[in-house]
């Protein structure tokens, strides 16, 4: 039977007792529908898994006792800045999800020109926790020890030049390069500008280009804002990640 794998905010030691939050009580028991039986592994952002035993499992009480610590070694050597437009709210979900599955580090919510809800800055308080939230399920479900940082949400006018260690792409479908044109080795931070729904503005893509950015198309192809997002990730962890070449970590 498969570990059930969850998130929490207490630290985490071999032969510690404790008692979960009770928003994952509720999760564990009428979602996952865990009893003393069953194998759970949590895990709290230090990079380590904890296999643990149930001791009670209640409406009123979910307390653990820690079994045994395993270090996990999954996050890529290549640190991915995804700054992502804020869209919609499922195409933002998304976004978020699949790009911590395809092994994101950072993620800054930006406003442009052309964000949905751009004016409604009240709202992202809210929005952030849902977004953290659905950081830490995906780390669940996908495996990931540590926990990408999501950073609050910037106007795109406060975006940084790059520095000598940081290299960026800014995605722009009117341009010929691709990301296999890049003509980089081994960077050590990659960032990453993804547009809304519409795409960048060509003042936005100019302002990009002179803070050292590199414009880069995906293809023939015009993808969703959700989609490219997704798209940009994996495609810098094939070219310069830990999903270059999978050949050489298994011989």
């Amino acid at each position: 039977m498969r570990a059930i794998r969850l998130y929490t905010h207490h630290p985490l030691a071999s032969g510690t007792t404790l008692e979960l939050e009770d928003d994952i009580r509720h999760y564990a028991l009428n979602v996952l529908r865990v009893n003393k039986r069953s194998a759970i592994t949590l895990f709290n952002g230090d990079g380590n898994d904890y296999s643990c035993e149930i001791l009670d499992c209640s409406k009123a009480l979910f307390r653990i006792k820690v079994i045994k610590q395993v270090l996990v070694n999954n996050e890529s050597p290549l640190k991915t800045h995804l700054l992502l437009s804020v869209s919609k709210s499922s195409h933002m979900d998304y976004a978020i999800q699949k790009s911590v599955e395809a092994g994101v580090s950072t993620i800054q919510p930006i406003l442009t020109e052309r964000s949905i809800n751009k004016n409604k800055h009240k709202s992202f308080d809210n929005k952030q926790q849902h977004w953290q939230r659905i950081i830490q399920s995906a780390c669940e479900q996908c495996g990931r020890t540590k926990i990408p940082l999501l950073l609050r949400v910037t106007e795109y006018g406060e975006l940084d030049t790059l520095d000598k260690n940081e290299y960026g792409l800014i995605f722009d479908s009117s341009t010929k390069q691709t990301i296999h044109d890049v003509d980089i080795t081994n960077p050590p931070i990659m960032k990453l500008l993804v547009g809304p729904e519409g795409g960048f503005t060509e003042n936005e893509i100019n302002t990009a280009l002179k803070r050292n950015f590199q414009a880069v198309r995906y293809g023939p192809r015009i993808m969703r804002t959700e989609t490219a997002a997704v798209a940009a990730v994996l495609s810098a962890q094939l070219k310069w990640g830990d999903l270059a070449d999978q050949r050489q970590s298994i011989s």
